[in-house]
């Protein structure tokens, strides 16, 4: 069999998202063609995979609808489906319409990346869901460590490390982040915040102002080696991203991997998430800083997840992809 996979991008670590892809379905006997455009589907007989409708709803949609009428399978992975249900825009709304109609396009299979139980309206926009390939994704090659990890463990000396991994930018918390940071001396004795990745313009003075108070700052991207090494040192992972960032996250999904704790914005969809998949987590409320020393103590004290409960994710996903580009059940 052949599979079409569309990513817009290969850039930051969607590379890696789009080859442990092509790895997963070549172990299936299945061969991929890897494309950046929609375009590139519309006369292609295979069936094609959407590994991110959000990159580019309206492209999706369109050859989704052409290829039905050609009698060819479309599959696309939905990140904010949660966004489309709960929105009030007029852009959100039509979201939602859109996706509720192509529920009803025969060969077309839209799948939440977020289980229905997290917002059972999420069924009403997507056909299936499964759970966030980076949740079993993971394969055992990554270093132990590397010369930033051994740096900052380093540095952390006594103190506990929590980390805030990739792009550092207000949608993933990074003001809440370095504010508590500044505004905590009680942080700052007991635990080491690290922010790695690339640095927003918008927040470059809070960047710098982390950073003279003692705030460990790796300002650039970080290869995919460090990125798994700072997972391996982190007592806890920082999670707490902004309201209007609400979808699954690729940084959540690793830390349940390696079972290292996470924060969380309470009433986010992978707080709730991750309440029904029973990981170790602490949930705040977004920039209330007076609740992170007890947040942290929390989540450290939680035991491991089961290790079968990821086998079972890796299963059941496998299993419904399997079936909604293979065109079962149609």
């Amino acid at each position: 069999m052949h599979l079409v996979l569309v990513s817009r991008t290969l850039d930051g670590h969607r590379r890696d998202y789009v080859r442990f892809f092509e790895r997963w379905w070549a172990n299936r006997r299945c061969t991929t063609l890897s494309v950046s455009n929609w375009r590139e589907t519309l006369f292609v007989d295979s069936p094609a995979l959407f590994l991110m409708v959000e990159e580019g709803f309206a492209g999706y949609v369109v050859a989704a609808l052409w290829r039905a009428l050609l009698g060819r399978r479309t599959v696309g992975l939905l990140f904010r489906g949660r966004e489309a249900v709960l929105g009030d825009s007029s852009r959100l709304r039509l979201k939602r319409y859109v996706l509720g109609g192509l529920r009803r396009v025969p060969h077309v299979t839209t799948l939440s990346i977020v289980p229905f139980a997290v917002d059972r309206r999420l069924a009403t926009v997507a056909d299936d869901w499964i759970d966030d390939p980076q949740l079993w994704d993971l394969e055992d090659n990554a270093p132990e460590s590397t010369p930033l990890s051994e740096a900052v463990h380093a540095a952390a000396g006594t103190r506990g490390i929590v980390v805030s991994l990739g792009a550092q930018k207000a949608a993933k918390g990074f003001d809440f982040f370095t504010r508590a940071w500044l505004e905590v001396p009680e942080l700052r004795r007991q635990w080491l915040f690290v922010a790695a990745g690339k640095v927003a313009e918008p927040e470059s003075q809070a960047a710098m102002l982390f950073e003279a108070e003692g705030g460990y700052l790796v300002d650039r991207f970080i290869t995919n080696a460090e990125l798994h090494s700072l997972y391996r040192v982190a007592d806890v992972v920082w999670g707490i991203y902004a309201p209007f960032y609400d979808q699954a996250s690729g940084i959540f999904g690793r830390a349940v991997q390696y079972d290292v704790p996470i924060l969380l914005r309470r009433g986010s969809a992978v707080e709730t998430y991750g309440r029904e998949l029973g990981v170790r987590q602490a949930a705040v409320d977004y920039g209330v800083v007076s609740q992170l020393v007890p947040a942290l103590v929390a989540a450290c004290a939680i035991s491991p997840l089961p290790s079968d409960r990821l086998e079972a994710m890796r299963t059941r996903s496998a299993s419904v992809l399997n079936a909604a580009v293979m065109g079962k059940g149609e």
